[in-house]
């Protein structure tokens, strides 16, 4: 997708749905915003914007539209159509696509009885339909849909959750207009409902897609598969004197679960009662709690370098600041419930906050339980180290796309 005159102006403040104001070349010019949602994350004063230039009307007042906004040195499209645009251009390749196969035809804005949805496609596994969401909004790493209530968006859900309990080929696809984002996941806060028929969606067998974008000024595509959280992200904060007794319940577990694993870490006395106090006291020891509950998980995260890492047989990812991860654990009561992967991506969005794209953690050769989770989690096998008593740890290394 290309635009054919895109100019960069600084954004000042949005008059309504549909007007803003930015300056362009120290001149202040009303332009027009194509995208009617709230967008108060992205539409800050003084931040740089993309403007392109549009074809005039007798009808147009604008002699630009606003596209493009910065965000943490990463640009945002905001044009509500892109996402379709984009997703058409993307289907153009015929790639193979989940729940489809090969893509050999496709059809847009086509009626299903009442419904219209944004695309149907043939594969050579099954045939269906698509309906697509752009997704603007980004916190820390994690890309939300949506940042407002839309009770037409859950009518769409539900809709493709009928077609797909009737054997149907059925998907969500979620177009991130932008990049940098680890997961998306439903906005639980926002919008409940939406959320809920998301999961309901998926229990059927409506396939869940998202993809991320290169935006390269005027230029953009569709660039990767984004994975699809749909339970709420787990809540972080330090812990507390008063939670060690539920730590030192979770460390014990853990203890427990390797000695049956027949794996030798934390088989002596630590970590115990005195560490895990010193990390509260320094406010190293974090805890994880689903809505309401007691803490599910915790972990010890350092800033700044870690002595152990600094001699490494391998190579790490690459040597920008990051975060260090030590003594995770899961509550017992919720040992096989993706407690821990969940943790993760709190500890990612955490990392983000701060102004960090990487995190390293280690664990034993032999604790396949703990590198299969990190594994899984996005983490890169970057070699051996050593650390004080001479024993040697599997170090891994995540980077922020």
């Amino acid at each position: 997708m290309k635009y054919e005159i895109v100019e960069e102006a600084i954004f000042l403040k949005r008059e309504n749905r549909f007007i803003a104001w930015v300056e362009l070349g120290e001149v202040p010019i009303r332009v027009h915003v194509p995208n009617t949602g709230r967008l108060r994350e992205l539409l800050v004063p003084r931040r740089r914007v993309l403007l392109a230039k549009a074809a005039q009307t007798k009808t147009r007042k604008t002699e630009y539209s606003l596209i493009a906004v910065e965000k943490d040195d990463r640009w945002f499209h905001i044009h509500s159509a892109a996402a379709n645009h984009l997703v058409a251009e993307y289907l153009d390749a015929a790639p193979v696509l989940k729940g489809f196969g090969k893509v050999r035809s496709y059809r847009r804005e086509v009626k299903k009885g009442t419904s219209r949805f944004d695309f149907y496609v043939v594969g050579g596994e099954a045939a269906g339909y698509i309906e697509v969401k752009g997704v603007t909004l980004e916190e820390n790493g994690m890309a939300r849909f949506p940042d407002a209530p839309t009770l037409r968006g859950t009518r769409h859900i539900d809709e493709l959750t009928q077609i797909a309990a009737k054997g149907e080929g059925a998907m969500v696809w979620f177009v991130i207009q932008t990049d940098g984002v680890f997961a998306f996941s439903p906005n639980h806060e926002t919008d409940p409902a939406f959320a809920a028929a998301l999961c309901r969606a998926e229990q059927a067998g409506v396939d869940l897609y998202a993809m991320d974008t290169k935006i390269d000024g005027a230029k953009m595509h569709l660039s990767r598969p984004v994975a699809v959280r749909l339970d709420a992200p787990l809540a972080m904060r330090q812990a507390r004197e008063a939670d060690l007794s539920i730590i030192e319940t979770m460390i014990y577990g853990a203890k427990q679960s390797l000695a049956k694993d027949g794996v030798d870490q934390w088989q002596g006395k630590e970590p115990g009662r005195e560490t895990l106090r010193t990390d509260i006291c320094r406010g190293a020891c974090y805890v994880f709690c689903e809505e309401g509950e007691d803490p599910v998980a915790t972990a010890a995260l350092c800033l700044g370098e870690e002595p152990t890492y600094h001699v490494i047989d391998g190579v790490w990812a690459n040597a920008r600041p990051y975060l260090t991860v030590h003594r995770m654990a899961v509550s017992p009561a919720k040992k096989g419930h993706g407690i821990g992967r969940r943790a993760l991506d709190a500890i990612k969005a955490f990392a983000i906050s701060k102004g960090l794209s990487e995190v390293r953690i280690d664990t034993h050769r032999d604790n396949f339980r703990m590198r299969n989770l990190i594994e899984t989690s996005g983490f890169r096998h970057c070699g051996t180290i050593r650390v004080g008593d001479g024993t040697e740890r599997i170090a891994y290394q995540w980077s922020r796309p």
